[in-house]
């Protein structure tokens, strides 16, 4: 069998498709390899697991497999998993179950995959209990990743605490199902009992700091890691720190990301090449960030409408157009994103006519339909043109419910354009809307001040008063040393403040003596 097999085996693993595995398997037939245990499982797998292959076309061939052994019901049961409709993963083991075949060591951390529930985890963790497995350090992990991916991060633990056997896994999962839920400070207090911790770990750590918009510690986090001979950093990782960097306008940190790229021949792709883009734009860096744009060998929609978001925030609106341009030639389709980027480009630089068609081509073209943040691009547009009429009537046309930054654009518009009569019903509508948003207050304010009825404004400064609604305080970052700092209005919460007061007063005498 081995000498006949082999080059079948070899045709299934060059296979792109399903059409070359029907070949394929349509051969086996013919030789009568197809009833061979090996030959046909791998075959199955191929079908079930693959992304080149078909489920459908793998359950055809599971039901005609006489007796299937555990590795054949793992096979379906993965597949399953990795399907748009993991649960039926469950219907196999329930079948399997049925049939008197045993689960192996394999067969619960891919069942664990198609739960996609609480209830039903607590189901599979009996059955893991029941067939003794509880204390194999591969299920553990894949049990505690269950449940923290659940958001039930009280059972992770209770499993994770249960447990003598704890691998990374265990330890990574808790950290980003805390991360998920909120609760920082308890992923960092997991994090620094690790202990072993891998690129894995440090990447969810950061990660998680990231998404809770903790930026300068995940940058601190960073720099910690930098310093560990322990793990080098990986894509993973950097990608979460360029977004940090990103966000705090920590452009030296940034940067060194890039040279360290470079540095270790690591894979500029898709992600890490986009983060890169995204990093630079907000920091008003376009050369750089075009530089990287054009040096990524694949560009994908999300690449392609980094840049043109890039250009469009930054004021470059007739390049953002032109880069739309360029990105269709090459056969990119848009998706909702890019035309975020293409209204924007067009609000920037007032061009209405050019909004309106590409807000139309969204849907009639590219059947995408708008959401809240292109309404209020356009919104905002129109309203900044003059055509308050037309802003108006298309908040009128939404299918959703219009928030407070929609009717706050139009009543910047109204403040802008002597428009006191409409104003004062969108200053109030706005205001109904969000009552805690001190900024809403003030664009009232300014409607009624505008039209000269400073009773209005008095009425309004009252109003803030009696709800008790503050203005949010401006800020501003610097960086220094490669440490990123912020600073709010009236801010005595800086380590430095003191030292810093005391310059502004130095600076204050040199420019005033008389102070």
């Amino acid at each position: 069998m081995a000498s006949c097999s082999q080059p079948l085996l070899s045709l299934l693993e060059r296979c792109s498709g399903m059409r070359e595995l029907k070949a394929v398997h349509a051969q086996a037939i013919v030789l009568g390899l197809a009833r061979y245990a090996y030959i046909a499982a791998r075959i199955l797998a191929f079908c079930a697991v693959s992304p080149r292959g078909s489920l459908s076309y793998a359950r055809q061939l599971f039901d005609r497999i006489p007796l299937p052994t555990v590795f054949h019901w793992n096979t379906m049961i993965r597949g399953c998993s990795m399907s748009r409709r993991p649960e039926e993963g469950l219907l196999f083991y329930a079948m399997m179950r049925r049939r008197g075949v045993d689960p192996n060591m394999h067969t619960f951390p891919i069942t664990l995959k198609a739960c996609i529930r609480s209830f039903y985890l607590q189901q599979v963790h009996g059955q893991l209990l029941k067939f003794g497995f509880h204390g194999d350090v591969y299920v553990v992990s894949s049990m505690v990743k269950a449940y923290a991916d659940c958001g039930n991060i009280k059972l992770a633990f209770q499993v994770f605490d249960l447990s003598p056997n704890k691998n990374v896994v265990c330890w990574t999962s808790l950290i980003s199902g805390c991360c998920a839920q909120g609760d920082v400070a308890r992923a960092r207090l997991l994090f620094d009992e690790m202990p072993e911790k891998n690129n894995s770990s440090w990447s969810a750590i950061i990660k998680g700091h990231v998404q809770n918009e903790l930026h300068a510690e995940a940058i601190e986090l960073f720099r910690t890691m930098k310093a560990s001979a322990e793990v080098k950093p990986n894509g993973s990782v950097l990608v979460s720190v360029l977004v940090a960097c990103s966000a705090l306008g920590a452009f030296a940190e940034g940067e060194w990301v890039e040279s360290y790229i470079d540095r270790e021949g690591l894979d500029c792709g898709l992600e890490l090449g986009t983060a890169l883009i995204d990093f630079y734009t907000k920091c008003g860096r376009l050369e750089d960030a075009r530089r990287v744009f054009v040096r990524m060998i694949k560009r994908d929609v999300t690449a392609w409408s980094a840049m043109i978001m890039g250009l469009a925030v930054n004021g470059r609106s007739r390049s953002a157009l032109d880069v739309f341009s360029e990105m269709l030639l090459h056969g990119v389709a848009p998706n909702a994103v890019t035309f975020i980027g293409i209204l924007c480009a067009c609000n920037h630089a007032g061009l209405v006519e050019e909004g309106r068609v590409n807000f139309k081509a969204m849907s009639e073209v590219y059947r995408i339909s708008p959401t809240v943040e292109h309404y209020s691009c356009m919104v905002d547009l129109l309203a900044r043109a003059g055509d308050l009429v037309g802003a108006a009537e298309l908040i009128g046309q939404m299918p959703m419910e219009p928030d407070g930054a929609i009717w706050g654009s139009l009543l910047r518009g109204c403040v802008s354009h002597g428009c006191a009569g409409l104003g004062e019903g969108v200053g109030r509508r706005v205001i109904e809307l969000d009552p805690r948003h001190g900024g809403r207050y003030v664009g009232l304010a300014n409607a009624y001040a505008a039209a000269g009825r400073w009773d209005g404004v008095a009425k309004v400064r009252r109003m803030m008063k009696e709800r008790g609604v503050a203005t949010d305080s401006g800020w501003s970052s610097i960086e220094v040393g490669g440490a990123a700092h912020r600073f709010l209005v009236d801010d005595r919460r800086h380590p430095h403040w003191p030292a810093i007061h005391a310059m502004l007063h130095e600076l204050n005498k040199e420019l005033d003596p008389s102070s």
